[in-house]
């Protein structure tokens, strides 16, 4: 039996516009390991958000199923939904989100303040994994815009999830930061944890080790990046 970080069955989502229903997602069927760097492209207005907030629990209205770790989120009360959220999945999103009023380390450790095991020096050591520890101390308007997007990744990794899900997170970056970023997301992959992309950036899903297009609700698989 595979160990699928996440994997949906005949997956469909609509919305109610006027009296006529939109469909967004139609019988998506998707699969990812622990480990593995997903990218999933499509343009704008395609469904890639919508299917990213059914994955993270944002969105609890659908019809199909979604598994998580092994794990119908259709079997689980809310409670249990909203401890899956805080402690095994992250979020990247295309604006850093940094709390302007902390330092860039005490904006890392707040999923685990939230979660009621703040740890500075835990968030110091993830700093340094990706070398970023010079920018610990500082606040997020001393830092450039490609670290703050670092470390909104980072913060997205504090509670240890296993996975990320990243919504447009180069779509603010020049090409360097944005090859950073990339890097950042093959490197978490690397160390065990799923990534789930959606970009319209074909360039940037490249990187990925697998690439999906989402169009008319329909998902397909494309060839394989690096």
């Amino acid at each position: 039996m595979e160990d699928f970080a996440v994997e949906t069955i005949n997956l469909s989502k609509s919305y109610i516009q006027g009296h006529e229903q939109i469909l967004v997602l139609e019988e998506i069927g998707f699969k990812l390991k622990k480990g593995e760097f997903a990218a999933v492209v499509g343009p704008s207005g395609s469904g890639k958000s919508t299917l990213l907030n059914l994955l993270g629990i944002l969105d609890s209205c659908y019809s199909g199923e979604i598994k998580l770790f092994g794990r119908n989120l259709s079997s689980m009360d809310e409670a249990v939904k909203a401890k899956i959220r805080m402690e095994k999945i992250g979020f990247v999103f295309q604006f850093d989100s940094l709390l302007p009023e902390f330092t860039v380390l005490e904006n890392i450790d707040m999923p685990a303040n939230l979660a009621g095991k703040p740890d500075e020096n835990f968030s110091r050591n993830l700093l340094k994994k990706f070398n970023l520890e010079y920018i610990a101390d500082k606040f997020p308007m001393d830092v450039s815009g490609g670290e703050k997007q670092r470390a909104a990744v980072l913060r997205a990794l504090r509670n240890g999830p296993g996975i990320v899900l990243a919504d447009e997170p180069t779509g603010n970056l020049d090409k360097h930061n944005a090859g950073i970023i990339l890097a950042d997301f093959k490197k978490i992959s690397s160390l065990g944890t799923a990534v789930i992309m959606v970009t319209h950036n074909e360039e940037a899903a490249m990187c990925a080790s697998k690439i999906y297009h989402l169009s008319g609700g329909k998902l397909t698989a494309v060839v394989s990046g690096e």
